[in-house]
């Protein structure tokens, strides 16, 4: 009889052990099932469209929920915050699955955008000053008001146009209106000011030279620079400075005045020459002394070794003097 009893209670306690199992079971597959389904906040969400869905906000949701809209998207570039109570808010409305971990958590939504770089801009305005008739020349062109921002959606084109235009040549400023992406689609529009800035062809050393130096086309590049900062005594063509030497140095990149350069010394104050003389058809060759520097074409005093005579000649060539009579 006690072991019947016995067999009972522990088919009893099997039974209870099994369904507390099963009822364990159930819970955690509840509790997971429900964690499964509850939705999780993005750090950080960029949108393209006009519009601010749930999904942009919450992952986790269904796909009918994500499409659910909230409200207007930020301008282009723009930022959006929504702190905790706004989400939170938002959550309570549409019966999300979600709530705040503390009051500090929060969202940013950022518009996608494209930025119309200020190159593009400076071009767009050189384009349409250099289709006037009363614009010539080289120019540059100095923006007075603050660079524009341009800000267009991110799906259009990072281009712009002038809309419109004001020139006036006696003071060279002109005043335009931007448009972006174009005319005729101007999603945004900014106003600019500014000056031409005439440009002229100057000759620069490509690299510094010193005294001894002397500059060939090879070593000539043309820049431009603005006219107003032209100086009286700066050489403005290759001729005026090809076949020179620095007086002392000369920099690359800069404008070369007048009085940083010379003719190269052909004959130097005490060197030995060879004089040539010249008499109609006759040509002659002596030797002399130098009492001067001279350059080529340069008149310079020297002496005859031979018959220690005074003389007066041209420098005709390296340490070569040319007397006629």
């Amino acid at each position: 009889m006690m072991k019947e009893i016995a067999k009972t209670l522990n088919l009893s306690l099997r039974i209870f052990i099994f369904l507390l199992c099963l009822g364990l079971g159930a819970m955690f597959l509840i509790a997971g099932a429900k964690a499964a389904l509850a939705a999780s906040l993005r750090s950080v969400s960029v949108i393209s469209g006009d519009t601010l869905r749930v999904g942009d906000i919450f992952d986790g949701v269904s796909d009918e929920k994500a499409a659910r809209i909230l409200g207007p998207a930020p301008q282009p570039g723009q930022d959006m915050a929504l702190n905790a109570p706004t989400l939170l808010r938002i959550a309570l409305a549409l019966d999300l699955p979600w709530q705040p971990s503390s009051s500090a958590d929060q969202i940013i939504v950022r518009r996608a955008a494209t930025l119309i770089d200020n190159r593009d801009v400076i071009n767009a305005l050189s384009t349409a000053l250099a289709e006037r008739t009363d614009v010539h020349g080289k120019f540059d062109l100095v923006l007075t008001s603050a660079p524009p921002s341009l800000v267009v959606p991110q799906e259009m084109p990072a281009t712009v146009e002038v809309a419109s235009l004001r020139y006036d040549p006696a003071g060279e400023w002109f005043e335009a209106t931007l448009a972006a992406p174009s005319k005729e689609d101007a999603k945004v529009q900014a106003a600019v000011m500014g000056k031409v800035q005439r440009l002229i062809e100057v000759p620069v050393l490509k690299s510094t030279l010193r005294s001894g130096d002397i500059i060939g086309k090879n070593d000539i590049i043309m820049v431009d620079m603005p006219v107003k900062n032209l100086q009286s005594d700066f050489l403005l063509k290759e001729e005026n400075i090809a076949g020179l030497t620095p007086r002392r140095m000369v920099e690359a990149g800069k404008p070369i005045r007048d009085r940083e350069v010379e003719k190269p010394q052909l004959v130097g104050r005490g060197d030995f020459v060879t004089i040539v003389y010249e008499s109609g058809p006759l040509t002659l060759t002596a030797k002399g002394k130098a009492l001067q520097n001279g350059a080529a074409g340069d008149m310079v005093r020297l002496v005859n070794v031979t018959s220690n005579r005074s003389i007066e000649g041209i420098v005709s060539g390296d340490h070569t003097i040319t007397v006629s009579e």
